[in-house]
């Protein structure tokens, strides 16, 4: 297990994202977390107001990381009506049809955008990625976004909500982290 998923700048940046994406959701959402890797989001959004949600689904394409997720999400999986699931699935060709929400905290990681446009018009999108543009084996950054401006352009919605920017910041170094927050 990566104890990285619980780090300092991950988990600040998704309770960023509970507090801010949370007043926009519709009640009983169905949610796909894109590239979920453990699914703490998932759990943490879960943790934070179950009523909100009908289900809540986890996409990543390691099997070894949704082995986890399902560890970690258990007690949201029990029951007839159970509100997790976890898959192992390609984010870019997954069909997104009938989820009225989609979120991707790690569009850093895929080679490519099509994951963006498989989603139907109308959903509700949030987005966070960081300006780190590190292809090493701590960060594994294969399509960089720099600035808030640039995530807009490679994501364009009908309807913004929310575009707002939070520094993660150390004694000596840090990031931008991103959000945007839409109809698309």
């Amino acid at each position: 297990m990566n104890y990285h998923a619980f780090s300092h700048g991950q988990t600040q940046s998704k309770i960023w994202l509970c507090e801010s994406l949370e007043p926009y959701i519709p009640d009983q959402a169905i949610v796909a977390i894109l590239g979920s890797w453990y699914n703490v989001l998932g759990f943490m959004m879960l943790t934070r107001n179950r009523n909100k949600y009908q289900s809540i689904l986890g996409i990543d394409i390691d099997s070894e990381a949704i082995d986890v997720a399902t560890e970690l999400n258990a007690g949201w999986m029990i029951g007839d009506r159970p509100k997790m699931n976890n898959i192992v699935a390609d984010a870019n060709s997954y069909n997104y049809q009938g989820f009225t929400v989609v979120i991707n905290c790690s569009p850093e990681h895929m080679e490519n955008n099509q994951w963006f446009d498989n989603i139907n018009s109308g959903a509700l999108v949030c987005i966070q990625t960081s300006n780190i543009d590190k292809n090493d084996d701590i960060w594994k950054v294969v399509n960089p976004t720099r600035s808030m401006e640039e995530l807009t352009k490679k994501y364009p919605l009908s309807h913004t909500i929310l575009q707002d920017t939070q520094d993660i910041t150390y004694s000596d170094w840090g990031y931008k982290r991103f959000m945007l927050i839409g109809v698309k």
